[in-house]
């Protein structure tokens, strides 16, 4: 009986053995190794070792094997058209060399991993997935400090840049010193621990990864922050509102150009010697009167994200007087002079008046500007907001833009 047991025992072990070398020789990386080999010929082989290989990047913490699978992706000659045997597009390893920079830096994924799903960092638990298509472009910021340099390469991102400026997102996001803290500040948005960054994933459809959140949230702020009514809340408990956030209306390509700049704000700081430091200056731009100037420091500041294009105003505010609205601009000349008007900018209004008393203080609010703007832009963008009335005076009843716009 002892001999039977000991003959099924060792069976069983060869058994394992025999299973583990299988499953050894036949994991992700070594059928893509196979099957590239497949393709070459008898020469092309030569020199050609199979195995794991790895980038170890000292100086960026960094160990990569993405070559593993990617295995022409310096051999131009050798490359295939199809995945992941297609060599790198461009001259892009000649300036970024793989044994400097490895491939997750600019990539993103996961370096270490040997598996395709969790390289690509397509993990519920792995907050850096692969930057796929323009995404890629988001790290170019980690070592360029001028993007105009290289502007041909990074289309996306500058679009990106451009547009967070024109919608006003710096009217309630701060970014560095620049910007306002109405709403959460994005300096680290793209690198941001996902608790941190307080992602709520319940209604984000498809993959829970921080670039389909913001895609998401930039298409529909409210769909991944809708609120709750009162009776859906427990007893005693406050009102929620949805996000103040405005659906401005974008467009599919500057959805994703505003994902690619938020997904350049990251707080990887690389070593000196990867930092290429902006060797043109930017010079200062010259405006044809102060209307113009003061204009600039209406979008510059990001005033128009709340009170709109030309201070038309329209963006909601729950529970705010006036509808419930942030008010137009185009009448504050009925109401200020210059000093009273200069003096209601530095000092804002927090909190906004309440519609409703029994109801939460509305999320939106004026912020104070005495800390972030001059006294020459503030004499400016009077100038600009006092010539909003002239231009619509003669168009609208002054009782009714009266009434949309009382301060």
């Amino acid at each position: 009986m002892k001999r039977v047991l000991f003959l099924i025992g060792t069976a069983l072990l060869a058994l394992a053995f025999g299973l583990s070398y299988w499953q050894d020789t036949n994991r992700e990386w070594t059928q893509y190794q196979r099957r590239f080999l497949r393709t070459l010929t008898k020469n092309e082989r030569r020199g050609m070792t199979g195995g794991i290989t790895q980038l170890i990047v000292s100086d960026l913490h960094r160990v990569d094997r993405c070559t593993s699978c990617h295995v022409a992706i310096d051999k131009p000659q050798l490359a295939l058209a199809e995945e992941p045997f297609t060599a790198h597009p461009g001259e892009y390893l000649v300036w970024h060399p793989p044994e400097r920079f490895g491939c997750t830096v600019c990539h993103g994924g996961q370096g270490l991993a040997t598996e395709v799903k969790a390289a690509h960092g397509d993990l519920k638990h792995w907050e850096e997935p692969l930057l796929r298509g323009p995404l890629v472009q988001a790290s170019c910021r980690k070592c360029h400090g001028n993007l105009e340099e290289i502007a041909s390469h990074v289309p996306t991102l500058i679009q990106g840049l451009v547009l967070f400026k024109a919608k006003g997102c710096y009217g309630c996001h701060k970014i560095g010193e620049f910007g306002q803290t109405i709403a959460p500040e994005l300096t680290e948005i793209g690198s941001k621990p996902y608790a941190l960054m307080k992602a709520d994933f319940e209604f984000v459809e498809g993959t829970h990864d921080r670039i389909n959140w913001m895609r998401q949230k930039l298409a529909n702020p409210r769909k991944l922050n809708p609120g709750f009514r009162k009776e859906e809340l427990p007893p005693g408990e406050e009102e929620v509102f949805p996000t103040a956030m405005p659906n401005v209306g974008l467009r599919e390509e500057e959805i994703e150009a505003l994902t690619v700049y938020m997904l350049s704000l990251t707080e990887e700081k690389l070593p000196a010697a990867y930092v290429i430091p902006s060797s043109t200056p930017q010079p200062k731009p010259v405006y044809a009167s102060s209307v113009e100037a003061g204009r600039a420091v209406f979008e510059q500041y990001g005033c128009l994200g709340c009170h709109g294009q030309g201070g038309m105003g329209g963006r909601k505010n729950f529970n705010a007087q006036l509808g419930e609205e942030v008010p137009s601009l185009v009448y504050v000349k009925v109401y200020y002079d210059r000093e009273s008007l200069k003096e209601f900018i530095r000092t804002g209004r927090q909190p906004v008046p309440r519609a409703d008393p029994t109801r939460p203080t509305p999320p939106l609010y004026m912020p104070a500007w005495k800390d972030k703007i001059s006294e020459e832009e503030l004499d400016q963008v009077a100038d600009y907001l006092f010539s909003l009335y002239e231009q619509v005076a003669s168009t609208q009843p002054p009782a009714q833009a009266v009434r949309e716009a009382t301060p």
